[in-house]
């Protein structure tokens, strides 16, 4: 799977309007593409393999962190209207007019935060994408508020660039680097604070950043924090910009799969796992030969037990029917009424029979099953009669106008 970040650019969507985006590879030990920019219509292309995520700039959110009132997250249809209650009076806009979105865990949190973006300008933006046909999956920011000691980053180049303070009590701000100099930097930061801090500077701005705060900046790459967001649970794709909810569910499972299936972090939890297969697959061939060496054990017994009571036979198909059918013999040869002659039968049914129930008039033989006719028993009578004979070995069934009566395997009824 691979994830193809878009940042979004501040200004309205135009035919010459470039996104600057990546593209990241989930196999482990690749690197992302270099930062390129192209217009909408020449952005990669993307499949059922790729995840889109657009990226808001800092500067086009700002961050609020609000009291909501307890309950509310039972009422999702009223979480809009509250939070544009809540914010109207420290936003300069109209709050219909901008698009809010809670952070991930914000059920759990007393006073969530909340990112507040231009509404129009979003919604532009993810159609000309749309009409450049990718599909935005995730919307996060560009900075994404963290738990931790507070991050300094400066962004950008010597003309443009901004250092951005991210402080999760405090929120997300920043201020323009051009033209400062250290007496003229406000950061509304204790000494403490700033030598706490983590401080990070894209290569245009490492020099000035290291003057103005009077501390080494760490050298990261243009576009190297689209990482750090991207893998934070942030989704700003909320309310009425849930569309394609099924498509980003899948993808979200994607992502969690891949992340399961590369991560280093997971490597211990994938070698556990594949330990488990393979020991049931070991497990289940050891219990599948110890089942065929017992019935082949089992087959041997019975043949040889064939061959030692009847050497005439001299190849063993199936060994207790044979056998079976000798011993029928025996008993015939010997004169001694097996359970399929007539007598036993007739004997057997006598003997079922419920007493003042009419035998049948009509009846005809063939070893092993007697038809009986004209006969009609209760319901109660019949019951009785199939309970007593199977009990015997025979099986008492109806079949049309006539009752069959057979001799099953064993006693009990059992075929």
């Amino acid at each position: 799977m691979r994830t193809l970040i878009i940042q979004l650019p501040l200004g309205l969507p135009g035919p010459t309007m470039t996104y600057s985006h990546v593209v990241v590879q989930a196999a482990p030990g690749s690197k992302p593409t270099p930062v390129q920019w192209s217009t909408a219509n020449l952005l990669p292309a993307s499949n059922r393999q790729t995840e889109t995520v657009a990226l808001l700039p800092a500067a086009a959110l700002s961050w609020h962190q609000i009291d909501l009132p307890p309950g509310l997250h039972k009422q999702p249809a009223r979480l809009q209207a509250a939070l544009q209650g809540l914010l109207e009076d420290r936003l300069l806009d109209d709050p219909v007019q901008l698009h809010m979105a809670l952070q991930p865990d914000w059920k759990t949190k007393s006073k969530p935060w909340v990112a507040v973006c231009d509404r129009a300008w979003l919604i532009a933006h993810l159609q000309a994408l749309e009409k450049a046909g990718l599909t935005v999956h995730r919307i996060v920011p560009e900075l994404p508020l963290t738990e931790g000691p507070l991050k300094l980053m400066a962004l950008g180049d010597a003309d443009t660039g901004w250092l951005w303070m991210n402080h999760p009590e405090r929120g997300i701000w920043g201020q323009p680097l051009h033209g400062l100099h250290p007496q003229s930097l406000t950061l509304g930061l204790s000494a403490d604070e700033l030598t706490q801090a983590e401080i990070q500077a894209e290569p245009g701005l490492v020099a000035k950043t290291s003057e103005l705060l009077g501390q080494t900046a760490q050298l990261m790459t243009p576009g190297q924090h689209w990482q750090s967001a991207i893998a934070s649970d942030w989704d700003l794709a909320q309310f009425d910009l849930r569309a394609n909810n099924r498509t980003r569910q899948f993808k979200t499972w994607q992502r969690g799969a891949n992340t399961l299936w590369h991560s280093p972090a997971w490597r211990p939890a994938r070698w556990g796992l594949y330990l488990l297969v393979i020991s049931h697959l070991v497990g289940f061939n050891v219990w599948a030969w110890k089942t065929r060496a017992d019935w082949q054990t089992q087959q041997q017994s019975w043949n040889q037990m064939l061959r030692e009571n009847f050497p005439q036979i001299q190849v063993v198909v199936d060994a207790p029917v044979q056998m079976a059918r000798e011993l029928e013999r025996l008993s015939q040869a010997s004169g001694q009424l097996t359970p399929g002659d007539l007598e036993s039968m007739m004997a057997q049914l006598g003997r079922a029979m419920p007493a003042g129930l009419n035998a049948p008039r009509q009846w005809s033989y063939q070893p092993g099953q007697l038809r009986l006719q004209d006969f009609k028993p209760g319901a109660e009578e019949q019951q009785r009669m199939q309970q007593t004979l199977a009990t015997h070995g025979y099986l008492l069934r109806a079949e049309g106008d006539s009752w069959i009566m057979s001799i099953t395997t064993k006693p009990g009824g059992q075929p």
